[in-house]
């Protein structure tokens, strides 16, 4: 068992409904449905959680919904250190649509996250985190963070844990992967799209995660994923072929079930190789 801290600074409630078909401009109704927090940084938690491990998710959160959170993350196993700011927690809706033989379609209506609004909420969370990664084996930092939060907040996060003497994991992209890269992270774990967005679309993809300077490992949904490391020829793991369920999370899973595996001591070919069926059997969870 080993102690992971997840910091994803951008709380997010879900709907998720079920149809056999969606008809546009006309009113749906279903009794297939489901509403909880999710978003990266608690589908990642709860993950590593169900995986036996010790886990502390940071994030903040508007006071009204704060129990709540607590309530579902207790249920899930793991536990939760938030700091209260008055903006309003983001809901995102999961469309899935039951497709028979091709399985069900996945469709992802999201709303930005909103600013925090908070005087000291960024202090608050850096004072948490400081203490936080004095007893952590693992920070995985995940998804974009809510804005109001500087720019180079999660590279001082990254400079941070590494000085506490943590293994460091990444999945972010943009300016918060690029900042971060100066500090050793040990895992950055962006998707191909995201890794794209970060580096320019002129780019050669493969050029690309080859100029990395640090282990990578590049996620391309079915069609499996890369891993990079540095000195060494790039790999390619096929991904696992299963009819889908909800493929919300998938990716998420496979982080998780990454740095479990890393953490016990494998390989980064078997921690993905890990990943990739935990992310296979997220797929195939029924979603009701």
């Amino acid at each position: 068992m080993s102690r992971f801290l997840v910091v994803s600074l951008n709380p997010t409630f879900q709907l998720i409904m079920g149809y056999q078909k969606v008809v546009e401009g006309e009113v749906n109704r279903t009794q297939n449905w489901r509403t909880e927090f999710s978003g990266k940084g608690l589908n990642v938690s709860r993950a590593l959680a169900k995986l036996g491990n010790e886990v502390t998710l940071l994030s903040h959160i508007n006071p009204s919904r704060a129990e709540e959170l607590r309530t579902q993350t207790d249920a899930e196993g793991f536990s939760v250190s938030l700091v209260e700011d008055p903006s309003q927690v983001r809901t995102c809706v999961t469309v899935l649509q039951d497709r028979m033989r091709r399985g069900m379609t996945t469709t992802e209506l999201v709303q930005e996250s909103p600013r925090i609004i908070g005087r000291d909420t960024e202090a608050k969370i850096v004072r948490n985190y400081i203490q936080l990664i004095k007893n952590a084996d693992c920070v995985i930092i995940t998804g974009t963070r809510s804005p109001g939060y500087r720019t180079d907040l999660y590279p001082d996060m990254v400079k941070a844990a590494k000085q506490a003497g943590c293994t460091v994991i990444l999945d972010l992209k943009g300016t918060d992967l690029t900042g971060s890269l100066k500090y050793n992270p040990d895992i950055v774990k962006p998707n191909l799209k995201e890794l794209v967005q970060t580096f320019g679309a002129c780019s050669d993809p493969v050029e690309m995660i080859e100029s990395l300077p640090c282990k990578a490992v590049i996620t391309n949904g079915s069609n499996g994923c890369f891993i990079h490391v540095p000195g060494q020829e790039l790999e390619h793991l096929d991904a696992l072929r299963v009819p889908s369920r909800n493929t919300t999370g998938c990716g998420d899973a496979f982080t998780a079930a990454m740095a479990d595996s890393l953490m016990r001591g494998s390989s980064l070919l078997d921690a993905c190789q890990a990943g990739t069926r935990a992310g296979a059997f997220k797929a195939q969870q029924e979603p009701f």
